[in-house]
């Protein structure tokens, strides 16, 4: 169906322009007949064609819109009426006739792709073209046709269902130009413009499309060719020539162009065939600026333009449009590159542009012969206008750095070419004068020349930059290119270089023979480029185009015999055969200019007469050589008179012919030759090779004079353009088979010698510019292209032309000037920017330029004081005042009035970007090299000192940026940084050292900057580098007396830890020094501040990475200690104590990094003494110092926090460090301490020793394990010690102590500890009877018999208190024994006496009796206790010991008692003893109640009677004997005086029970009962 609707389409639209055709009036006319008859064929078949299409139309299966064969062919088949109708003359019915042929070549319709049946050799698509074309008829052709017949070609160009090549795509692109060339529309002509450019872009697109892939057509012909060439070479014996030329593909040899070719497809061919077109239209003959040869040219220039432009690989390796390139468009171009026109001159320009880009490795001599005799001459010489076009196309070239320095390889490092980059650098270079005294129009037309001119040096110094960096990118990142190609390309650029060398030599020598032959001659001998034989030295003056001409002719004309062997030698080079004279004469003297010498002429032509007859040996002209040379002599004169302004008659040919008679040996040369002769010299001047220019500017020197007028100018400028274009259109043609090598310049370093060359006339180009300009523009560009030298400079490592370019650039800021600041300017402003510039981008290559850029950023601090008001925007007025003074005498000159004068100038130099420009440079110090660096720093430095040494206002500007420097290179390796401290830190000592405080004082203060940006480096274990930076502030904090400075240096510090905790290593053992003299510094404030810092890193830094930490720890544990210690710290020291206890948890829980620590120590301790000696014995040593040296509140704190650390961290102690630790721990007790201690002694042992026995004692209980052999014996001595102190409260203490220890550890007492227990006991008991109490009498008398009340009473007051603390002893001992022993009723707590021996046992009786038996002694005597209270000892009643004497009786009776129940006394020795105690124990009781005399010893023996009656009653019948036998009868005593009803029952109960067990009706049930 699709095709169906399609072929309908196809019908409708044949129909319907046909219909279209024959319903036009114009139809009727007879030139129509034709054409009416087949438009109606067309329509009867098409009707019939519709008919048919029901039954024969197949279905289409592929969906698509592309016509088919069969319907192409249908399309075809109707042709012929829109063929007639295109020929028509009527405009409407060829209208018709090209809209309907569009549609269908545009719809796919009509392909043209069958052959043409009028014309079976072509295809019907080239008859279509034609027919489309037709209706061009010339100028007079109608506009409304014009513009369909471009729709046309269009549509048949580009369509994709069509294919136009060769002579039809010729033919569509001719039409196209001739209609925009001769349409007056300007509708049509862009339309036309547009269709041509669109149809060329098309053609060349589809040449790049298909590239070398080749197509049916050329692979048909390939193999017929194969098949014809191997059916001739096996029948070539059998065949006869018949004369003719030879045969190819059925033609003879006379082919076309294209035919010389081989294409691989018809595009290439088609491409080639536009191309070539092109090229010949842009020969053309131009004429005004109205004419159509002129529009013709300029369109195929910009058409060509295009085509180049927009150029692939293909066409520039296209050798058959290379070599029309070589053939036509460069001769074109060399034509029209000296056109009148200014439009011609520039697209031929452009066009050359683009030739040098992309096709120079096929145009070597013509690019070379382009510049020599065009740009470079019309640059050096042409009117403005052409200078100015000229210029810009230099421009376009040095923009591109591939072309620069392709050229400067392959012209200026060639033997034999001209050095066209250094001929473009001094003419470019030379258009920079100023000319002060020229009319305002031409100062502005040398303006805009210097600007472009100026804007041409800076772009060639951009491309040289761009060039370098580009190969450096390039070779980092070719680094795996095998090493061959990388040797190949060093050989390459080593081979340029030598060239270059050797070229430079050459010219040096060709420059000294233009001034004496002979030394220049010599000098090219002594270097190898001429031999020194007469033949080479000739064939050297032959070919060596650079000679001076005029040197030529005088050497070879000198009399000399080496010279005149050279000058035969050099004329015997020469061929004259078949020349005439005049031929042969100008073949002579192309190569040098004739001397002015008549002799030197003379030998001249005799040689030259001589070879030409030796030439020309069968002539029949000359009778001998003499005639010849005669003539030839002749000749010369002739050219004189003819063409020599200052020869005012000329010579006639009847003249010349007079003068000539007879010199033919007598006889005459025929009128017709010397006729010939006259004639060809009139027209034809005799000159030399190297052209008409030269000749005609010194006719014009020596002959006209100055030319003045405008007219005059232009007139002999069109003279040497016409002469120019003659000399490279002839050294075009020659050129243009000829073969040369063409390198691509691929080595980074040919950059240099290039700069070599340029650097020298730019930096004076730039220098005036910027000096004598005050335009805007053109400084700018000065500025921008020492910005470029400096940087070229730089890379290539030239310190010379570096040296010289920032020193210029220096000279323009005028801030070294100091009295040329009132002439600063907007352009001076800016070369400091640029300076500043120079510094941050190309700082790394300025070595010893970098004082010259410190130099002028110290200055600009001082301008900017100036522009800014001075101190007005000053930090403080100290620093606005030493500004103001700095200014004023740095200045020299200037005054207040003059500052205020200059500020408004000056202010500019205080903007953004200059002050972001300086900090660019110190911040980008990091980024230099480490060579580079040490330059800078040592610049920095040495401008900084001389900013301090100003005697009475020194600067600290640069000091300060000293500082940001370091800074900013902290980061450096160590070799690096060491490198910079060694600069940085001398400058800093001078610094440091100096007279005026303000700068010491921020000489410390850059140190603290220092230190704080060094530690961001961290250290590596093991280095000390850290600690030797810092010193400085522990030094410092301990000598300095000034607080201020003092102060500094602990915030300093304190910032140090706020910003780089992390990174700090050994340098917290100088940070931990500084803390602990601070913590006695008499200041609160700087002892706070450092406290706060420490506690910060104690807390955090020790517990986030101890490891850091660890070989400053005893430091930080001094520290500590000595805020713990200090009195006017109250809070602090509790605080310092807390953290003690933290860094007991750090110990702890950082074991493994001590044994890291020991393992990679050298000093042989293990890894469990490392833990101890550095972590655990300072930490409890600092602790007891604490304890000693502080007062109550903290050393309570202290001894609290120690036996902390004991109790939670103890069971990771080793015994020796047990035993180590306790000695630390009893310095606390020990009395030479205590001595110290006189005024408060009481207090340390009623509060300290207390606090410490008891945490002792705990500490004992809960690692008894490891303790009980180690410290009890040291425990049990100290309780001894306490117990002699004659402290009330501290007795106490030891006694509960003692009591405690026992109770909790007792049951895991062994047999020795136990006795030594009872030994203690004992010796308690013993060394605290109060025996004083007995025999104290009241002193009477001193040594010398004078009673002194005063010294009695205190040693009567001493001996109390000693007794009556004996007496707290005793009681609390007895007490103490009878919980230990018996355990305690009222608590529920079982005593040891299961763990204690009888023998044990009986010994503690013992003690007991013989504290019951003081104590009843005391209270027998009242005499005694009477004398006592007299002296004042106790209250309102007499001293007694009744509490001690029937407590000790009470326990020693329990514990008596109990031993009778005891399996274990049942030895008899022991049990003996046992009865024995028990007999005195029950004795000592009932006696001591029986004999109380007072009512409160009665009393008190009550509570001990009553439990002897109780454990009578409850003693066993057996046991009752031990009771002796006269128990009954105390009992007896004992109604008589008992007291109170439950003593009387208890004692009824008893006596009932003896009573009963005597009576033998009594049960033992009935005892019971009765107990």
């Amino acid at each position: 169906m699709v095709e169906k609707s399609r072929k309908t389409i196809g019908n409708m639209f044949l129909k319907s322009g046909i219909e279209k055709i024959l319903a036009d009036r114009d139809i009727k006319r007879k030139e129509n007949l034709q054409l009416k008859k087949a438009c109606e064929s067309a329509l009867e078949q098409l009707k019939a064609s519709e008919s048919n299409d029901g039954l024969s139309a197949p279905a289409s299966t592929n969906g698509e819109h592309l016509p088919d064969a069969g319907i192409a062919v249908e399309a075809d088949r109707y042709f012929l009426p829109f063929e007639l109708a295109c020929n028509s003359k009527s405009p409407k019915i060829v209208i018709t006739a090209l809209d309907c042929l569009q549609k269908l070549i545009a719809y796919g319709h009509l392909t043209g792709k069958g052959a043409d049946i009028s014309n079976p050799d072509r295809k019907l698509i080239d008859r279509i073209v034609e027919a489309i074309c037709a209706p061009f008829l010339g100028q007079g052709t109608d506009e409304t046709v014009l513009l369909q017949l471009i729709k046309a070609v269009l549509a048949v160009v580009l369509s994709n269902h069509c294919e136009v090549h060769g002579a039809s795509l010729i033919l569509a692109v001719r039409t196209c130009f001739n209609i925009y060339l001769t349409s007056k529309s300007p509708i049509n002509q862009a339309t036309a413009k547009g269709t041509l450019t669109q149809v060329i872009n098309t053609v060349f697109a589809k040449m790049e499309k298909y590239g070398n892939i080749k197509d049916d057509e050329t692979i048909v012909k390939e193999v017929v060719e194969s098949l014809i060439s191997t059916t001739a070479s096996q029948e070539l014996t059998d065949e006869k020539s018949e004369g003719g030329g030879t045969r190819k593909n059925g033609s003879t040899i006379g082919e076309t162009e294209e035919d010389q070719f081989t294409f691989v497809n018809a595009y290439q061919k088609d491409a080639f065939l536009v191309f070539r077109a092109l090229c010949i239209l842009a020969q053309k003959e131009e004429g005004d600026a109205n004419d159509m040869s002129l529009r013709s040219k300029l369109l195929a220039l910009e058409m060509l333009l295009l085509v180049l432009q927009n150029s692939s690989s293909v066409l520039q390796n296209s050798q058959p449009c290379v070599i029309v390139i070589k053939r036509t468009l460069c001769v074109a171009l060399s034509r029209n590159a000296v056109s009148s026109n200014v439009q011609v001159l520039e697209k031929s320009l452009a066009i050359f542009v683009e030739l040098l880009d992309k096709f120079k490795a096929h145009l070597k001599m013509q690019i070379e012969v382009f510049f020599t005799e065009i740009i470079l001459p019309m640059l050096a010489r042409g009117l403005f206008e052409r200078r100015w076009i000229v210029l810009n196309t230099i421009g376009k070239i040095l923009a591109n750095p591939q072309s620069v320095v392709d050229m400067f390889v392959n012209y200026d490092c060639d033997m034999t070419s001209h050095n066209l980059f250094n001929s473009i650098v001094e003419v470019v270079s030379k258009k920079m004068e100023i000319n002060e005294s020229a009319p305002p129009a031409q100062k502005e037309k040398e303006r805009a020349m210097r600007l472009l001119g100026l804007s041409c040096l800076t772009d060639l110094l951009q491309c040289l930059v761009d060039w370098f960096q580009v190969c450096e990118v390039a070779k980092i990142a070719t680094l795996d290119i095998p090493d061959a190609e990388v040797h190949e390309k060093e050989e390459t650029y080593e081979k340029f270089e030598n060239l270059k060398q050797q070229k430079n030599l050459m010219e040096q020598g060709i420059r000294i023979f233009a001034e004496k032959p002979k030394k220049g001659l010599k000098f090219l001998q002594d270097h190898g480029f001429v031999g020194t034989d007469a033949v080479d030295v000739a064939d050297f003056l032959m070919k060596e185009e650079r000679l001076n001409k005029t040197q030529v002719g005088d050497f070879l004309g000198d009399s000399d015999e080496f010279n005149i062997s050279v000058m035969h030698a050099y004329i015997d080079f020469l061929e004259f055969s078949n020349l005439d004279i005049l031929a042969a004469l100008r073949l002579f003297l192309e190569k040098f200019r004739l001397p002015g010498e008549a002799q030197k002429i003379d030998r001249l032509m005799l040689k030259f007469a001589s070879r030409y007859m030796d030439c020309n040996p069968r002539q029949g002209i000359f009778a001998s050589a003499d005639a010849a040379y005669v003539l030839a002599f002749s000749i010369i004169m002739l050219t004189t008179d003819l063409h020599n302004k200052t020869v005012k008659k000329k010579m006639t040919p009847e003249d010349y012919i007079k003068m000539n008679r007879g010199i033919n040996d007598g006889g005459d040369f025929t009128p017709e030759l010397l006729g010939a002769i006259y004639e060809d010299i009139s027209k034809n001047e005799i000159k030399m090779r190297a052209g008409d220019t030269d000749l005609l500017r010194n006719r014009m020197s020596l002959g006209q004079g100055a030319l003045t007028t405008d007219k005059e100018k232009r007139a002999m400028a069109m003279l040497e353009m016409e002469a120019m274009s003659k000399t490279a259109r002839a050294l075009m043609e020659s050129a243009s088979d000829a073969e040369t090598y063409f390198t691509p310049a691929q080595h980074q370093h040919h950059v240099k010698p290039m700069f070599n060359i340029c650097w020298t006339p730019c930096l004076a180009a730039f220098s005036v510019g910027i000096q004598m300009s005050d335009d805007d523009e053109e400084w700018s560009l000065c500025l921008r292209g020492i910005r470029l030298g400096v940087r070229a400079a730089c890379i290539l490592n030239a310190k010379t032309e570096r040296n010289a370019f920032i020193q210029a650039l220096a000279r323009f800021t005028l801030l070294t000037a100091k009295n040329s600041l009132g002439e600063m300017r907007v352009k001076n402003i800016e070369a400091i920017k640029t300076l500043l510039l120079i510094g941050d981008e190309d700082g790394e290559y300025l070595e010893e330029n970098w004082t010259d850029v410190m130099k002028c950023i110290s200055s600009l601090e001082l301008v900017q004081l100036i522009g800014t008001g001075l101190n007005l925007n000053s930090a403080s007025s100290l620093d606005g005042d030493s500004s103001r003074q700095y200014v004023l005498k740095a200045t020299g000159t200037l005054d207040e009035k003059t500052l205020h004068t200059l500020q408004d100038a000056l202010g500019e130099t205080s903007s953004q970007s200059v002050v972001v420009a300086i900090d660019r440079i110190f911040n980008g110090s990091a980024r230099l090299s480490a060579e580079a660096i040490v330059h800078f720093v040592t610049a920095l430095c040495t401008v900084s000192r001389e900013e301090l040494l100003h005697p009475s206002a020194p600067r600290m500007f640069l000091l300060g940026k000293v500082v940001e420097v370091a800074f900013y290179n902290m980061n450096r390796i160590r070799l690096e940084w060491s490198r910079i401290w060694h600069v940085i830190g001398e400058h800093f000592n001078a610094a440091g050292c100096d007279a005026n405080e303000n700068v010491a004082y921020f000489s410390v203060d850059a140190l603290r900057q220092l230190s704080i940006k060094f530690l961001e480096k961290g250290e590596l274990p093991n280095f000390k580098f850290q600690k030797d930076f810092l010193r400085p502030f522990e030094v410092i904090m301990k000598k300095n007396g000034s607080a201020a400075t003092r102060d500094l240096v602990v915030r300093c510090c304190t910032h140090l830890v706020e910003s780089h905790s992390s990174r700090l290593k050994s340098g917290w053992q100088n940070l931990f020094a500084v803390w602990m003299l601070a913590a006695s510094d008499p200041s609160v404030e700087i002892a706070e501040t450092s406290f706060l810092t420490a506690q910060h890193v104690i807390e955090t830094r020790f517990k986030d990475d101890f490891p850091s930490i660890l070989d400053s720890f005893n430091e930080a544990l001094k520290c500590l200690q000595e805020f713990a210690c200090n009195p006017n710290l109250p809070d602090l020291n509790m605080e310092a104590i807390r953290l003690i206890r933290l860094c007991a948890d750090y110990i702890s829980k950082n074991r493994d990094r001590f044994d890291e620590a020991a393992r990679d120590a050298s000093h042989g301790l293990s890894a469990d003494q490392h833990v101890w000696i550095q972590g655990w014995f300072p930490l409890f040593f600092g602790l007891s110092c604490i304890i000693n040296r502080c007062k109550l509140d903290v050393r309570t704190r202290s001894l609290t926090v120690m036996f902390e650390i004991m109790k939670y961290h103890g069971e990771d102690f080793r015994p020796e460090w047990w035993k180590e630790l306790f000695d630390i721990v009893f310095r606390i007790f020990d009395p030479s301490k205590m001595d110290d201690h006189r005024s408060d002694k009481r207090e340390w042992m009623s509060t300290t020793c207390n606090h410490a026995m008891v945490s002792v004692v705990d500490v004992f209980t809960q690692f008894y394990t490891i303790l009980a052999g180690i410290a009890l014996p040291m425990i049990y001595k100290q309780f001894g010690v306490f117990i002699r102190q004659q402290n009330e409260q501290l007795a106490r203490c030891t006694i509960s102590c003692l009591e405690t220890l026992i109770s909790n550890n007792g049951e895991r007492f062994t047999e020795s500890m136990w006795q030594d227990t009872i030994e203690l006991i004992r010796e308690l008991f013993a060394a605290t009877l109060p025996k004083s109490l007995l025999s104290w009498q009241p002193p009477n008398h001193s040594h010398n018999g004078v009673i002194s009340e005063e010294s009695s009473s205190s040693a009567s007051d001493a001996l109390f208190t000693e007794q009556i603390v004996f007496c707290v002893v005793q009681n609390e001992l007895v007490e103490a024994v009878s919980r230990i022993v018996l355990g305690d009723g009222k608590c529920k707590i079982d005593g040891l006496f299961a763990e204690m021996s009888p023998q044990l046992l009986l010994s503690i009786c013992a003690a007991l009796a013989e504290s019951h038996k003081l104590a009843k002694q005391f209270n027998d005597n009242n005499g005694q206790r009477t004398l006592l209270w007299k002296a004042g000892l106790r209250g309102s009643s007499k001293p007694n010991l009744i509490n001690q004497e029937t407590r000790s009786l009470s326990a020693m009776l329990a514990i008596i008692l109990r031993l009778l129940y005891d399996p274990r006394a049942q030895e008899k020795t022991i049990s003996d003893e046992i009865a024995v105690r028990v007999l005195e124990v029950v004795s000592l009781a009932l006696n001591g109640y029986g004999q109380a005399e007072s009512e409160s010893r009665r009393t008190a023996y009550g509570p001990v009677i009553c439990e002897l009656l109780r454990e009578c009653i409850d003693l066993p019948v057996e046991l009752l004997p031990v009771l002796g036998p006269e128990f009954p009868l105390k009992l007896c005593d004992l109604v008589e005086t008992a007291e109170g009803q439950s003593l009387r029952k208890l004692l009824a109960d008893l006596l009932r029970r003896l009573m009963t067990i005597g009576s033998p009706h009594v049960s033992r049930q009935d005892e019971q009962e009765i107990a």
